[in-house]
């Protein structure tokens, strides 16, 4: 099925290229589509493997999104100022992706430790995106209001610390070196969020 899916794409590949198409000046996007063809095969299989939402899986779903959004991305092509918050906010929604893994063993374990500061970055960093692609879309870019919204993904990638220490406390039901490490890393990023977002 993977095989013919790509061998169908490359054809249409090879006849865009062949009647030299005015609409379509970025023909040569449509590779990207070949390791989002592969990815969608290997996603399938994971889940008929009904081992819930594992580390490969949620890889073989980002697999899909990038490639196919980097394709669309030059298709249309996008100047960069579009282009760039658009990668940063696939990048964040990656990371909320890996987040939702529920594997028992292996980097699985590692995930689920670390799950709320997975969901804070991965929320952060897509907020980077959509504050960049404001600020490059506004009439005069980079504009002092905006640049102060960048404090706000710092509080939101504090989060994270926030939650997981109190996870910690919670588990342990007293305070612990992690406990400590988790709080001591999120007050380093939530007192210069406030800075930024006080001007």
């Amino acid at each position: 099925m993977t095989g013919a899916a790509i061998l169908a794409l490359l054809l249409v590949i090879v006849f865009v290229q062949r009647t030299n198409l005015e609409w379509l000046k970025n023909w040569w996007a449509l590779l990207f589509l070949i390791p989002a063809i592969a990815s969608i095969n290997n996603a399938y299989t994971e889940i008929q493997s009904r081992k819930g939402f594992t580390f490969s899986l949620a890889s073989n779903v980002v697999g899909i999104v990038f490639p196919i959004a980097i394709c669309v991305i030059l298709l249309l092509g996008l100047n960069w100022n579009i282009i760039l918050p658009i990668i940063i906010i696939l990048s964040g929604l990656s990371m909320l992706v890996i987040g939702f893994v529920n594997e028992e063993k292996g980097s699985g374990r590692l995930i689920q430790s670390l799950r709320p500061w997975f969901f804070s970055w991965g929320a952060a960093v897509m907020l980077v995106g959509i504050i960049t692609m404001v600020s490059n879309l506004q009439p005069i870019p980079g504009g002092p209001v905006i640049n102060t919204w960048y404090g706000i993904t710092l509080i939101v990638a504090s989060l994270g610390g926030l939650v997981s220490s109190w996870m910690e406390f919670h588990k342990q039901r007293k305070p612990t070196l992690i406990f400590g490490v988790h709080l001591f890393i999120s007050f380093v990023l939530l007192v210069p969020g406030f800075l930024v977002l006080l001007g």
